[in-house]
């Protein structure tokens, strides 16, 4: 089979991760494009068989089968629906776009083309993550009526490569998209958010705001409380799942799921490996055997969708909030 041409279009720290998995694999001749020519030296190291292009219309040109969008979040739908008209199927990094209205354009774009849009939620991969959905879908959990998710990080602060997280009002919301993804394949349809949120760590490093609390209100009528931080370190990282015959307790830190039987008083610890990398290359393989075979991508347009329309409405109810 012929070899399949991918472009990854931005090469910041996520774009070169792609190129370096992609690198790996056999069935692949990559391109990658970037404004910045100074990353080619940095591209190049990866394999110097990566074609580089810094004018996006040129790499477009080179005929790609498959684009992979690792651009700022509000270059998403430029790069995307510029893909989706050159022919090339799009896997596009989190979250789809920076409004509603703009992912909806790009969901609207891939349909006119008629071709595949993945989102790239690349923790639906976890081992763990798998299992948890396994034990929900085979009902021994019960009626799920709740549950709880907590992710609290001044690691990502200190991470970041700019500082427009600083500057960037609800990013947070942006950034933690993952747990509202996970949250949403689980429980499904959000009916209702609410949310409140402050401003007050003393951090060398801030963000706007440093800490949001929500509670989303499922049509199922389960509830889940959330907490998201830019404070916390070292980094925290949980999600609890409660049934009324199981519950569920995903350490995503240390990659281990306890589960609690409600007629038993004792549990039981699963662990599971997760290596970052792994998680790029199973997302990798889901798309290509999604345009090579016909096979669903893990996650589609519509339903991110649904993760970006809860961080937008929570984002519209903390700029409402004249505390921050």
């Amino acid at each position: 089979m012929e070899k399949m041409k991918i472009l990854v279009a931005g090469c910041g720290s996520i774009g070169l991760r792609h190129l370096r998995c992609l690198a790996l694999r056999a069935d692949c001749r990559l391109l990658a494009c970037d404004a910045n020519s100074g990353v080619e030296k940095q591209i190049k190291e990866i394999s110097p068989d990566i074609q580089f292009f810094d004018d996006y219309s040129k790499a477009l040109a080179a005929g790609p089968e498959l684009v992979v969008v690792c651009t700022p979040n509000e270059l998403h739908e430029k790069f995307a629906t510029e893909a989706f008209d050159a022919g090339a199927h799009v896997l596009c990094e989190k979250p789809i776009a920076h409004t509603i209205e703009s992912g909806e354009r790009i969901v609207a774009a891939a349909k006119r083309a008629d071709r595949i849009l993945a989102v790239g939620y690349t923790e639906r991969f976890r081992p763990a993550f798998k299992f948890i959905q396994e034990k929900v879908r085979s009902g021994e959990m019960g009626n799920l009526v709740g549950g709880r998710s907590v992710v609290g990080s001044y690691k990502t602060l200190m991470c970041a490569k700019s500082d427009f997280r600083s500057h960037c009002f609800g990013i947070i919301l942006v950034d933690f998209t993952h747990e509202l993804d996970m949250l949403h394949s689980i429980f499904g349809p959000v009916a209702n958010v609410d949310c409140k949120g402050n401003s007050i760590a003393c951090k060398e490093i801030p963000s706007l705001p440093s800490l949001v609390a929500m509670l989303l209100e499922y049509r199922t009528g389960a509830v889940v409380s959330i907490h998201f931080d830019y404070v916390q370190h070292p980094q925290r990282r949980i999600i609890d799942i409660y049934g009324d015959k199981q519950t569920l307790v995903y350490d995503m830190e240390v990659n281990t799921v306890t589960v609690f039987d409600s007629n038993s008083e004792e549990s039981q610890v699963f662990s599971f490996p997760c290596e970052r990398d792994s998680l790029f290359a199973c997302e990798h393989e889901n798309m290509i055997q999604a345009i090579r075979m016909g096979r669903a991508v893990m996650v589609n347009g519509e339903q991110a969708l649904q993760s970006l329309a809860i961080a937008e409405e929570a984002i519209n109810i903390l700029s409402s909030n004249n505390n921050l």
